[in-house]
Protein backbone atom coordinates (compact mmCIF):
# COMPACT_ATOMS: atom_id res chain seq x y z
CA UNK A 1 0.00 0.00 0.00
CA UNK A 2 1.27 2.98 -1.12
CA UNK A 3 0.00 6.76 0.92
CA UNK A 4 0.17 9.92 -1.32
CA UNK A 5 -1.81 13.16 -2.16
CA UNK A 6 -4.35 13.19 -4.62
CA UNK A 7 -6.42 16.03 -6.34
CA UNK A 8 -9.99 17.15 -5.25
CA UNK A 9 -11.02 15.41 -8.11
CA UNK A 10 -9.43 12.13 -7.49
CA UNK A 11 -10.72 12.00 -4.47
CA UNK A 12 -14.74 12.87 -4.91
CA UNK A 13 -14.10 10.02 -7.88
CA UNK A 14 -13.38 7.79 -4.99
CA UNK A 15 -15.80 9.81 -2.72
CA UNK A 16 -19.04 9.09 -4.94
CA UNK A 17 -17.95 4.76 -4.51
CA UNK A 18 -17.82 5.12 -0.55
CA UNK A 19 -20.73 4.33 1.51
CA UNK A 20 -19.20 7.11 4.56
CA UNK A 21 -19.65 9.75 1.78
CA UNK A 22 -21.75 12.87 2.94
CA UNK A 23 -22.65 16.23 1.32
CA UNK A 24 -19.57 18.03 3.74
CA UNK A 25 -17.34 15.24 3.09
CA UNK A 26 -17.66 16.05 -0.63
CA UNK A 27 -14.65 17.90 -2.26
CA UNK A 28 -17.67 20.47 -3.12
CA UNK A 29 -18.31 21.57 0.34
CA UNK A 30 -14.17 21.09 1.73
CA UNK A 31 -13.09 23.71 -1.18
CA UNK A 32 -15.19 26.15 0.11
CA UNK A 33 -13.48 26.30 3.68
CA UNK A 34 -10.78 28.45 1.12
CA UNK A 35 -13.25 30.95 0.99
CA UNK A 36 -12.30 31.04 5.10
CA UNK A 37 -8.85 31.40 4.38
CA UNK A 38 -7.97 27.85 5.01
CA UNK A 39 -5.99 25.24 3.06
CA UNK A 40 -7.51 21.97 1.95
CA UNK A 41 -5.60 18.92 1.65
CA UNK A 42 -6.66 15.64 0.04
CA UNK A 43 -4.62 12.44 0.36
CA UNK A 44 -5.17 8.82 0.09
CA UNK A 45 -4.02 5.20 0.18
CA UNK A 46 -3.58 2.94 -3.19
CA UNK A 47 -2.52 -0.25 -4.03
CA UNK A 48 0.22 -0.88 -6.27
CA UNK A 49 -1.72 -0.38 -9.11
CA UNK A 50 -2.93 3.42 -8.08
CA UNK A 51 -6.38 1.99 -7.46
CA UNK A 52 -7.42 4.37 -4.16
CA UNK A 53 -8.53 2.52 -1.34
CA UNK A 54 -9.36 4.86 1.53
CA UNK A 55 -9.31 8.43 1.60
CA UNK A 56 -9.04 11.94 3.30
CA UNK A 57 -10.08 15.53 2.83
CA UNK A 58 -9.53 17.94 5.15
CA UNK A 59 -8.83 21.52 6.07
CA UNK A 60 -5.83 23.37 7.85
CA UNK A 61 -8.29 25.23 11.14
CA UNK A 62 -6.31 27.57 13.46
CA UNK A 63 -6.31 26.43 16.71
CA UNK A 64 -4.47 28.84 19.32
CA UNK A 65 -1.78 31.06 18.16
CA UNK A 66 0.02 30.25 15.30
CA UNK A 67 -1.03 26.58 15.81
CA UNK A 68 -3.34 24.51 13.60
CA UNK A 69 -5.23 21.25 13.53
CA UNK A 70 -6.88 18.91 10.92
CA UNK A 71 -10.88 18.66 10.74
CA UNK A 72 -12.43 15.53 8.06
CA UNK A 73 -15.86 17.22 8.46
CA UNK A 74 -17.84 13.84 8.79
CA UNK A 75 -14.92 11.69 8.74
CA UNK A 76 -12.30 10.00 6.75
CA UNK A 77 -13.39 7.69 4.14
CA UNK A 78 -11.75 4.41 5.15
CA UNK A 79 -13.14 1.09 5.59
CA UNK A 80 -12.69 0.89 9.37
CA UNK A 81 -12.77 -3.56 9.66
CA UNK A 82 -9.97 -2.89 7.12
CA UNK A 83 -7.58 -3.13 9.93
CA UNK A 84 -4.53 -3.40 8.01
CA UNK A 85 -5.66 -0.51 5.92
CA UNK A 86 -7.26 1.71 8.73
CA UNK A 87 -4.04 1.06 10.34
CA UNK A 88 -1.56 2.23 7.38
CA UNK A 89 -3.48 5.02 6.86
CA UNK A 90 -3.62 6.46 10.33
CA UNK A 91 -0.04 5.40 10.35
CA UNK A 92 0.86 7.92 7.77
CA UNK A 93 -2.27 10.28 8.20
CA UNK A 94 -0.19 11.31 11.57
CA UNK A 95 2.86 11.66 10.06
CA UNK A 96 1.66 13.51 6.79
CA UNK A 97 -0.40 16.35 9.80
CA UNK A 98 2.69 16.31 11.26
CA UNK A 99 5.16 17.39 8.73
CA UNK A 100 2.18 20.28 7.49
CA UNK A 101 2.01 22.03 10.38
CA UNK A 102 -1.32 19.99 12.16
CA UNK A 103 -1.06 19.05 16.13
CA UNK A 104 -4.19 17.20 15.61
CA UNK A 105 -7.15 15.36 13.21
CA UNK A 106 -10.92 15.97 13.86
CA UNK A 107 -13.26 13.55 12.22
CA UNK A 108 -16.90 12.78 12.74
CA UNK A 109 -17.78 9.77 10.20
CA UNK A 110 -21.24 8.88 8.81
CA UNK A 111 -21.07 5.30 10.11
CA UNK A 112 -23.99 4.32 12.10
CA UNK A 113 -23.24 3.24 16.28
CA UNK A 114 -26.29 1.46 16.72
CA UNK A 115 -29.29 0.22 15.96
CA UNK A 116 -32.51 2.75 16.82
CA UNK A 117 -36.09 1.89 16.81
CA UNK A 118 -38.44 4.54 15.56
CA UNK A 119 -38.78 6.30 18.62
CA UNK A 120 -35.38 6.85 19.34
CA UNK A 121 -34.66 3.42 22.10
CA UNK A 122 -31.99 0.61 21.14
CA UNK A 123 -33.69 -1.87 18.73
CA UNK A 124 -33.21 -5.46 20.69
CA UNK A 125 -30.73 -7.67 18.42
CA UNK A 126 -30.29 -4.93 16.40
CA UNK A 127 -26.21 -3.85 15.21
CA UNK A 128 -23.80 -2.71 17.58
CA UNK A 129 -20.79 -1.26 16.11
CA UNK A 130 -18.69 -0.44 19.65
CA UNK A 131 -16.11 -2.49 18.20
CA UNK A 132 -15.23 0.11 15.48
CA UNK A 133 -14.88 2.42 18.53
CA UNK A 134 -12.33 0.15 20.46
CA UNK A 135 -10.38 -0.59 17.66
CA UNK A 136 -9.76 3.22 16.31
CA UNK A 137 -9.26 3.91 20.46
CA UNK A 138 -6.60 0.88 19.78
CA UNK A 139 -5.07 3.30 17.29
CA UNK A 140 -4.42 6.15 19.49
CA UNK A 141 -8.02 8.11 18.47
CA UNK A 142 -9.80 9.91 21.48
CA UNK A 143 -13.27 9.03 20.93
CA UNK A 144 -15.15 12.37 22.05
CA UNK A 145 -18.36 10.70 23.85
CA UNK A 146 -21.79 9.66 23.31
CA UNK A 147 -22.49 12.94 22.91
CA UNK A 148 -26.57 15.00 22.32
CA UNK A 149 -27.79 17.66 21.73
CA UNK A 150 -25.81 20.59 19.72
CA UNK A 151 -22.84 22.19 19.87
CA UNK A 152 -21.23 25.30 18.32
CA UNK A 153 -18.44 23.31 17.09
CA UNK A 154 -19.63 19.69 16.10
CA UNK A 155 -21.24 18.32 14.05
CA UNK A 156 -24.85 16.22 15.27
CA UNK A 157 -24.32 12.66 16.60
CA UNK A 158 -28.10 11.85 15.95
CA UNK A 159 -29.90 12.21 12.47
CA UNK A 160 -33.58 11.31 11.20
CA UNK A 161 -34.10 9.37 7.89
CA UNK A 162 -36.00 8.29 5.67
CA UNK A 163 -35.60 5.07 3.48
CA UNK A 164 -36.69 5.31 -0.38
CA UNK A 165 -35.63 1.96 -1.86
CA UNK A 166 -38.49 -0.43 -3.17
CA UNK A 167 -40.88 2.15 -2.36
CA UNK A 168 -42.83 4.14 -4.79
CA UNK A 169 -44.61 7.66 -4.46
CA UNK A 170 -47.73 6.08 -3.30
CA UNK A 171 -46.03 3.71 -0.64
CA UNK A 172 -43.99 7.06 0.64
CA UNK A 173 -47.11 8.70 1.05
CA UNK A 174 -48.44 6.13 3.01
CA UNK A 175 -45.88 6.17 5.09
CA UNK A 176 -46.76 9.55 6.53
CA UNK A 177 -48.63 9.49 9.83
CA UNK A 178 -52.44 9.90 8.78
CA UNK A 179 -53.00 13.86 10.23
CA UNK A 180 -49.38 14.70 8.56
CA UNK A 181 -51.18 13.36 5.19
CA UNK A 182 -54.22 15.11 5.93
CA UNK A 183 -52.19 18.15 6.74
CA UNK A 184 -50.12 18.18 3.34
CA UNK A 185 -53.62 17.53 1.42
CA UNK A 186 -54.90 20.68 3.39
CA UNK A 187 -52.20 23.08 2.11
CA UNK A 188 -52.60 21.70 -1.70
CA UNK A 189 -56.95 22.82 -0.72
CA UNK A 190 -55.36 26.06 0.19
CA UNK A 191 -53.60 27.11 -2.94
CA UNK A 192 -50.12 26.99 -1.73
CA UNK A 193 -47.77 27.01 -4.11
CA UNK A 194 -43.74 26.02 -3.94
CA UNK A 195 -41.39 28.62 -5.62
CA UNK A 196 -38.12 28.05 -6.16
CA UNK A 197 -34.85 30.87 -5.58
CA UNK A 198 -32.16 31.82 -7.51
CA UNK A 199 -28.65 32.31 -5.66
CA UNK A 200 -29.01 35.82 -6.35
CA UNK A 201 -32.54 36.56 -5.32
CA UNK A 202 -32.71 35.33 -1.97
CA UNK A 203 -33.88 38.23 -0.45
CA UNK A 204 -36.98 36.93 1.23
CA UNK A 205 -35.73 33.58 1.89
CA UNK A 206 -32.69 35.34 4.16
CA UNK A 207 -35.15 37.50 5.83
CA UNK A 208 -37.48 33.89 6.76
CA UNK A 209 -34.26 32.65 8.08
CA UNK A 210 -33.36 35.55 10.19
CA UNK A 211 -36.78 36.31 12.03
CA UNK A 212 -36.73 32.39 12.48
CA UNK A 213 -33.22 32.13 13.31
CA UNK A 214 -34.23 35.03 16.29
CA UNK A 215 -37.30 33.41 17.32
CA UNK A 216 -35.66 30.15 18.45
CA UNK A 217 -32.23 30.98 19.15
CA UNK A 218 -29.95 29.25 16.53
CA UNK A 219 -27.34 30.61 13.93
CA UNK A 220 -28.31 30.74 10.62
CA UNK A 221 -25.18 29.78 7.71
CA UNK A 222 -25.74 33.21 5.98
CA UNK A 223 -26.90 34.62 2.55
CA UNK A 224 -23.30 34.14 1.71
CA UNK A 225 -22.81 30.16 2.21
CA UNK A 226 -25.82 29.81 0.83
CA UNK A 227 -24.49 30.93 -2.49
CA UNK A 228 -21.61 29.62 -2.29
CA UNK A 229 -22.79 26.41 -1.65
CA UNK A 230 -25.56 26.85 -4.33
CA UNK A 231 -22.96 27.59 -6.65
CA UNK A 232 -20.29 24.38 -5.70
CA UNK A 233 -23.36 22.08 -6.05
CA UNK A 234 -25.54 23.71 -9.14
CA UNK A 235 -29.12 24.67 -9.41
CA UNK A 236 -29.87 21.05 -9.89
CA UNK A 237 -28.37 19.44 -6.82
CA UNK A 238 -28.74 22.67 -4.34
CA UNK A 239 -32.63 24.40 -3.63
CA UNK A 240 -33.77 27.07 -2.05
CA UNK A 241 -37.84 26.62 -1.56
CA UNK A 242 -40.56 28.96 -0.41
CA UNK A 243 -44.24 28.50 0.15
CA UNK A 244 -46.27 31.02 -0.53
CA UNK A 245 -49.68 31.69 -0.61
CA UNK A 246 -51.55 33.56 -3.25
CA UNK A 247 -54.69 34.74 -1.46
CA UNK A 248 -56.59 35.46 -4.56
CA UNK A 249 -55.79 31.76 -6.00
CA UNK A 250 -57.45 30.65 -2.67
CA UNK A 251 -60.07 32.75 -2.63
CA UNK A 252 -60.94 31.54 -5.64
CA UNK A 253 -60.45 27.92 -4.19
CA UNK A 254 -63.31 29.08 -1.50
CA UNK A 255 -65.27 30.90 -3.83
CA UNK A 256 -66.08 27.39 -5.97
CA UNK A 257 -66.38 25.85 -2.75
CA UNK A 258 -68.88 27.90 -1.77
CA UNK A 259 -70.87 28.03 -4.65
CA UNK A 260 -71.18 23.86 -4.61
CA UNK A 261 -71.69 23.70 -1.02
CA UNK A 262 -74.74 26.34 -1.75
CA UNK A 263 -76.15 23.80 -4.57
CA UNK A 264 -75.79 21.37 -2.16
CA UNK A 265 -77.69 23.27 0.30
CA UNK A 266 -80.52 23.61 -1.73
CA UNK A 267 -80.85 20.41 -2.94
CA UNK A 268 -81.49 19.86 0.77
CA UNK A 269 -83.67 22.08 1.03
CA UNK A 270 -85.76 21.04 -1.55
CA UNK A 271 -86.03 17.52 -0.25
CA UNK A 272 -87.09 19.32 2.76
CA UNK A 273 -90.00 20.45 1.35
CA UNK A 274 -91.27 17.29 0.78
CA UNK A 275 -90.09 15.34 4.07
CA UNK A 276 -90.15 18.59 6.66
CA UNK A 277 -89.38 15.98 9.85
CA UNK A 278 -86.47 14.14 7.80
CA UNK A 279 -83.70 13.67 10.40
CA UNK A 280 -81.02 12.66 8.42
CA UNK A 281 -81.85 15.88 5.79
CA UNK A 282 -82.06 18.26 8.59
CA UNK A 283 -78.23 17.01 9.94
CA UNK A 284 -77.69 17.19 6.42
CA UNK A 285 -79.00 20.78 6.25
CA UNK A 286 -77.23 22.03 9.58
CA UNK A 287 -73.80 20.65 8.31
CA UNK A 288 -74.41 22.85 5.13
CA UNK A 289 -75.37 25.90 6.60
CA UNK A 290 -72.28 25.05 8.94
CA UNK A 291 -69.69 24.45 6.14
CA UNK A 292 -71.17 27.71 4.60
CA UNK A 293 -70.30 29.85 7.49
CA UNK A 294 -66.74 28.78 7.56
CA UNK A 295 -66.19 29.10 4.06
CA UNK A 296 -67.72 32.93 4.31
CA UNK A 297 -65.39 33.52 7.76
CA UNK A 298 -62.56 31.80 5.52
CA UNK A 299 -63.11 34.25 3.02
CA UNK A 300 -63.05 37.45 4.94
CA UNK A 301 -60.04 35.95 6.87
CA UNK A 302 -58.07 35.98 3.54
CA UNK A 303 -59.31 39.46 2.04
CA UNK A 304 -58.28 40.86 5.81
CA UNK A 305 -54.87 38.64 5.06
CA UNK A 306 -54.60 40.64 1.77
CA UNK A 307 -54.96 44.09 2.80
CA UNK A 308 -52.40 43.79 5.25
CA UNK A 309 -49.67 41.42 3.54
CA UNK A 310 -50.57 41.85 -0.08
CA UNK A 311 -51.88 39.01 -2.44
CA UNK A 312 -48.55 37.18 -2.08
CA UNK A 313 -47.24 35.61 1.20
CA UNK A 314 -44.85 33.98 2.19
CA UNK A 315 -45.37 31.30 4.60
CA UNK A 316 -42.39 28.95 5.22
CA UNK A 317 -38.80 27.91 3.15
CA UNK A 318 -36.35 25.46 3.34
CA UNK A 319 -32.32 24.75 1.64
CA UNK A 320 -31.68 21.29 0.10
CA UNK A 321 -28.95 19.79 -1.25
CA UNK A 322 -28.64 16.13 -3.35
CA UNK A 323 -25.57 14.56 -3.37
CA UNK A 324 -25.27 11.51 -5.33
CA UNK A 325 -27.66 9.65 -4.07
CA UNK A 326 -28.88 11.27 -0.72
CA UNK A 327 -30.92 14.28 -0.51
CA UNK A 328 -30.27 16.65 2.25
CA UNK A 329 -32.87 18.77 4.44
CA UNK A 330 -30.24 21.77 5.75
CA UNK A 331 -32.26 24.23 7.25
CA UNK A 332 -35.30 25.56 7.26
CA UNK A 333 -37.71 28.78 8.78
CA UNK A 334 -41.48 29.73 9.30
CA UNK A 335 -43.33 32.58 10.36
CA UNK A 336 -45.63 31.09 12.87
CA UNK A 337 -48.77 32.86 13.20
CA UNK A 338 -49.49 31.55 9.14
CA UNK A 339 -49.06 28.07 10.22
CA UNK A 340 -52.88 27.03 9.51
CA UNK A 341 -51.69 27.28 5.76
CA UNK A 342 -49.33 24.12 6.53
CA UNK A 343 -46.74 25.33 4.01
CA UNK A 344 -43.75 23.41 6.02
CA UNK A 345 -45.34 20.00 5.56
CA UNK A 346 -45.55 20.88 1.57
CA UNK A 347 -41.80 21.69 0.89
CA UNK A 348 -40.69 18.21 3.03
CA UNK A 349 -44.00 16.54 1.03
CA UNK A 350 -42.57 18.46 -2.09
CA UNK A 351 -38.96 17.23 -1.54
CA UNK A 352 -39.57 14.31 -0.57
CA UNK A 353 -41.26 13.18 -3.60
CA UNK A 354 -38.13 15.02 -5.60
CA UNK A 355 -35.59 12.93 -4.23
CA UNK A 356 -37.15 9.79 -5.04
CA UNK A 357 -37.75 11.13 -8.34
CA UNK A 358 -34.41 11.73 -8.93
CA UNK A 359 -33.02 8.11 -7.55
CA UNK A 360 -32.26 8.91 -3.99
CA UNK A 361 -32.05 5.81 -1.98
CA UNK A 362 -32.09 8.04 1.22
CA UNK A 363 -33.79 11.66 2.16
CA UNK A 364 -31.44 12.50 5.14
CA UNK A 365 -34.15 14.98 7.90
CA UNK A 366 -30.41 15.99 9.13
CA UNK A 367 -30.10 16.54 12.95
CA UNK A 368 -31.86 16.19 16.14
CA UNK A 369 -30.36 16.42 19.40
CA UNK A 370 -31.08 12.20 20.31
CA UNK A 371 -33.60 13.41 23.08
CA UNK A 372 -36.35 11.55 22.32
CA UNK A 373 -38.89 13.27 24.71
CA UNK A 374 -40.48 16.14 25.72
CA UNK A 375 -37.52 17.21 27.45
CA UNK A 376 -35.36 18.00 24.74
CA UNK A 377 -36.09 21.37 23.21
CA UNK A 378 -36.29 19.90 19.88
CA UNK A 379 -38.88 17.21 20.57
CA UNK A 380 -41.37 19.11 18.12
CA UNK A 381 -39.39 19.06 15.39
CA UNK A 382 -38.16 15.43 16.05
CA UNK A 383 -42.02 14.62 16.11
CA UNK A 384 -42.53 16.47 12.44
CA UNK A 385 -39.64 14.55 10.80
CA UNK A 386 -40.97 11.28 12.19
CA UNK A 387 -44.50 11.85 11.48
CA UNK A 388 -43.44 12.14 7.68
CA UNK A 389 -41.93 8.59 7.99
CA UNK A 390 -38.57 9.49 9.29
CA UNK A 391 -36.48 7.26 11.75
CA UNK A 392 -33.79 8.28 13.80
CA UNK A 393 -30.14 6.92 13.36
CA UNK A 394 -27.03 7.32 15.73
CA UNK A 395 -23.78 7.87 14.94
CA UNK A 396 -20.24 6.67 16.18
CA UNK A 397 -19.26 10.50 17.32
CA UNK A 398 -16.40 12.31 17.02
CA UNK A 399 -12.87 11.32 16.82
CA UNK A 400 -9.32 12.85 17.65
CA UNK A 401 -6.23 11.86 16.81
CA UNK A 402 -3.11 13.87 18.13
CA UNK A 403 0.30 13.90 15.43
CA UNK A 404 2.04 16.04 17.48
CA UNK A 405 2.25 15.88 21.01
CA UNK A 406 4.75 18.70 21.42
CA UNK A 407 1.94 20.68 19.64
CA UNK A 408 -0.64 19.49 21.14
CA UNK A 409 1.03 19.93 24.34
CA UNK A 410 1.07 24.15 23.77
CA UNK A 411 -2.23 24.06 22.27
CA UNK A 412 -3.53 22.95 25.63
CA UNK A 413 -1.31 24.89 27.51
CA UNK A 414 -2.71 28.36 25.58
CA UNK A 415 -6.66 27.41 26.14
CA UNK A 416 -5.95 26.64 30.13
CA UNK A 417 -4.58 30.00 30.25
CA UNK A 418 -7.59 31.20 28.48
CA UNK A 419 -9.54 29.60 31.18
CA UNK A 420 -8.06 30.62 33.68
CA UNK A 421 -8.29 34.01 32.43
CA UNK A 422 -11.63 34.58 31.26
CA UNK A 423 -13.20 32.92 34.87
Amino acid sequence: MLFRTVTAEEYEAFALTHPGRYYINSSKMIELKKNNGWQVYYTAVTDDQGKILAAAGFSKVPAARFFHYAYAQRGILCDFRNHELTAFFTQELKKFLKDNGMAYLRMDPYVEYQQLNTDGSITGGGFNNQDIIDFLESLGYEHLGFTKNYTADSQVRYMVVLDLDDKDDAAITAGYEPNTRRTVNRARKFGVEIEECAPDNLDEFMELMEFTSEKRHFIDLGLESYQAQMKAFGKDCAKVWLAVLNTQKLIEINRADLEQVQKEAQKTEASLEKTPNNGKLLRRKKEEEERIQQINKMISETEELEKERGNRIILSGAYFVIYDDEMYYISSGSYDDLRKYCGPYLIQDTAIHLAKSRGCHRYNFTGTSGIFNEEGDDFGVFEFKRKLGGRPIELLGEFKLTADPAMMKKIDGITKLKNIIHR
